[in-house]
């Protein structure tokens, strides 16, 4: 799995289990993406 470092404008959010989401993101570099973010969720 690749790992990226850039700026951009978050598109979409979904939820994924009970504590992470599914985030689509636009940036310059690598265009639209989507991506998991673990844990982001939990109080």
């Amino acid at each position: 799995m690749p790992l990226y470092q850039d700026e951009g404008v978050v598109l979409r959010t979904a939820k994924l289990g009970e504590a992470d989401r599914i985030i689509t993101v636009f940036t310059r570099d690598h265009g639209k993406i989507r991506a998991v973010a673990k844990g982001v969720r939990r109080t």
